[in-house]
């Protein structure tokens, strides 16, 4: 099992689409309600706190949605949607290259909120209600009032996605404008730098209105914005690499009927941390360390290890370009990946592999290097 499956909930899917919601979601409400309760809230105004965060997050989700789909129209799968206390985030498979699309994509997003902002808001101006005038402490559950947060949180997270700064939107959007003009890493590397100067606004900010929630989304951005540099970094690196060149011939790998105290004596004799499971020769699935060992502690060392549910990955050829996988691993799906040629399992491929490639390749000046 994934640690992004244990660590959140399906919510439900959508055009096969995981809406999921993080562990440390449900403190974000918990902390909306004993808030509430130490200010002494009645019943109604926490109702209406708690609808309010609902209909935040319904927004979010819409927005993300906005960025998958639009994705999807150019072959882009997206694995999931994660319900994060401090937003969304949708996981594609990677983020188109070429400029135009990445734009198309990012503006996705915003253009939902937009398109939100339109649909209800014009209505209500036509029809006479000023919306945005309404007292929610009187109005806490009326119509207007709900009619009038609404437009109020996507005309925010409109705005606020803009922000030339990653890891938002108007980052992306920054960027992909520089790459009509210049290479993919140059034009991260100026949008990067623009982000990180936002994020130190961002804290100065904080200090100054002593906000410590600025301080937060600051960190957040400055983190993102170096880790998107990185990564950039890493593919173009990568490319023109083929898996054969990267993967590893050495690696652990035991057959179904295996028992689960075969594999636990394994690891204590020094085995690496995860399994390529076989039947038949052929490959059948992935199994880590954690999971053998929850089995044992579960008593179920006499269990082949079929019974361990694993993960069954998709395998990669070996002539496939390199940066495909670490798309995969990237998005934290699987640890390991099979490497099959023809049906035979000839090699697996992780991070750690191309972490060493991509050191001995720096090393050696660029040229290829050889395992």
């Amino acid at each position: 099992m994934a640690a992004g499956r244990r660590t959140s909930l399906t919510l439900f899917t959508i055009k096969g689409i995981q809406v999921r919601m993080h562990w440390s979601f449900p403190l974000l409400l918990g902390w909306v309600i004993l808030s509430s309760l130490a200010e002494g809230m009645e019943l109604p105004h926490m109702m209406r706190q708690l609808l309010y965060l609902l209909i935040v997050f319904c927004c979010v989700v819409l927005h993300e949605f906005g960025h998958a789909l639009t994705a999807l129209r150019f072959g882009i799968r997206t694995h999931s949607i994660l319900l994060l206390p401090i937003g969304g985030l949708a996981r594609l498979e990677r983020m188109p290259e070429k400029p135009a699309q990445e734009l198309l994509v990012t503006l996705a997003g915003p253009a939902v909120n937009l398109a939100i902002v339109l649909l209800v808001g014009v209505p209500s101006l036509l029809l006479g209600y000023h919306v945005l005038g309404v007292d929610p402490m009187e109005d806490a559950l009326g119509p207007l009032s709900l009619i009038g947060f609404v437009i109020l949180v996507n005309a925010g997270l409109f705005l606020f996605n803009l922000i030339p700064a990653f890891p938002m939107d108007g980052g992306r959007v920054l960027r992909s404008l520089l790459a009509f003009r210049t290479d993919r890493v140059r034009a991260t590397r100026i949008a990067a730098t623009v982000g990180r100067v936002f994020a130190v606004g961002f804290v100065i900010a904080a200090f100054i209105w002593q906000q410590p929630s600025l301080g937060l989304i600051g960190l957040f951005v400055f983190f993102g914005a170096t880790a998107e540099l990185n990564m950039v970094k890493t593919q173009q690196a990568l490319s023109g690499v083929r898996v054969r060149d990267v993967m590893r011939t050495r690696f652990w790998t035991m057959p179904h009927d295996a028992t689960v105290q075969m594999a636990a004596g394994e690891l204590l004799a020094g085995a690496e941390h995860v399994i390529v499971v076989t039947r038949h020769g052929d490959l059948d699935r992935v199994v880590q360390r954690a999971e053998i060992i929850a089995a044992v502690q579960g008593g179920q060392q006499a269990l082949p290890l079929e019974s361990i549910p694993g993960m069954v990955v998709q395998a990669i050829a070996p002539d496939v370009d390199v940066k495909e996988a670490h798309h995969v691993l990237s998005m934290g799906a699987s640890k390991l990946i099979p490497v099959v040629d023809q049906g035979r399992l000839v090699g697996v491929l992780d991070a750690d592999n191309m972490n060493e490639y991509l050191e001995l390749h720096e090393r050696t000046g660029g040229g290829r290097a050889s395992r």
